[in-house]
C-alpha cells in the first residue's frame, strides 16, 4: 500500500438465522474453535438471547439473530477465514445463511485538515451543486463531502443482487490534535439464489475459494484513494 494506514481491518459477516445464546466462549471451546484457554479469558462485552457480543487476542465476534460477524484488525487476515469456515462447515445444523459480506476497513492518515479536503474535492466536486456548491468554498471551511458511497452492482459471473460498495469519509478515528484522517470502507457483498442447505453451501463456498481475491480488489481500491494523498 501507498501508506501504512493507522487502523487496517477484516470481518466476514454471514446474514442468516442465528441463536446468540449458542455462540459463547464457552460453546466455541467445546467444539475446539478456539484453544481452552483463549475461550476463558475472553472478553464478554455483552451477552443476551438478542445478541453475544465478545473478543479474544485477535478475533472479536458478534452474534445477533440475524447477523454473524468475525472481526480483527490484525494480521494474517486468512485466520478469519478458517474461523468462520470451520465454524459452519463443521457444526453446519446452528444456522442458515442467506448472505455473506467479505469486508475490508481502513483509516489512514493525510498531512493536514487541507489535504483532506482536496482529496474530498477530488471524489465529489462542488461545481456541479452550482451556486449553493460555491457556498461550501473556500478550502472546505465551510463543508464539503461528509461521505460518498460508490456501489458496482451486475457484477460478471456473479447473481443479480451482488454488490461491491465503496464508502469514503473523514476518519472517526484519527482526530484532533491537528491530525487528519480518511476512512475508506469496501463491502463485497455476496448473494444466493438457492434455498435451504444449498444456500449455506454456496456462500461457505465463496468464503474457502474468494476470500483471497476479495481482500485484493478490497486492497487495490483503499490504494487507489491513498494515492489522492500523494
Amino acid at each position: 500500500m501507498r501508506i501504512e494506514p493507522e487502523i487496517d481491518g477484516i470481518n466476514i459477516v454471514l446474514v442468516g438465522d442465528f441463536n446468540p445464546t449458542v455462540f459463547t466462549p464457552a460453546w466455541f471451546a467445546l467444539h475446539e474453535f478456539l484453544p481452552k484457554p483463549a475461550a476463558d479469558g475472553s472478553e464478554v462485552e455483552f451477552m443476551h438471547p438478542q445478541l453475544t457480543v465478545f473478543s479474544f487476542d485477535w478475533l472479536r465476534l458478534q452474534v445477533g439473530t440475524d447477523r454473524f460477524v468475525a472481526e480483527t484488525v490484525q494480521a494474517p487476515y486468512i485466520r478469519v477465514c478458517d474461523f468462520v469456515g470451520r465454524v459452519f462447515t463443521e457444526r453446519p445444523g446452528q444456522s442458515s445463511l442467506r448472505a455473506l459480506g467479505i469486508n475490508r476497513g481502513v483509516h489512514f492518515r493525510v498531512r493536514d485538515r487541507a489535504d483532506m479536503d482536496r482529496i474530498g474535492r477530488t471524489l465529489a466536486p462542488v461545481k456541479p451543486w452550482g451556486s449553493w456548491g460555491r457556498g461550501l468554498e473556500p478550502g472546505g471551511g465551510h463543508g464539503g463531502m461528509a461521505s460518498l458511497t460508490m456501489s458496482q452492482v451486475k457484477i460478471e459471473g456473479r447473481p443479480s443482487d451482488d454488490r461491491i460498495n465503496v464508502r469514503v469519509e473523514p476518519s472517526d478515528l484519527i482526530t484532533g490534535q491537528g491530525r487528519a484522517g480518511i476512512r475508506v470502507h469496501v463491502n463485497d457483498h455476496y448473494t444466493t439464489s438457492d434455498t435451504g442447505p444449498g444456500a449455506s453451501e454456496r456462500l461457505l463456498t465463496i468464503i474457502k475459494s474468494g476470500f483471497d481475491g476479495s481482500l485484493a480488489q478490497s486492497g487495490e481500491i483503499v490504494d487507489h484513494v491513498m494515492s489522492l494523498a500523494e
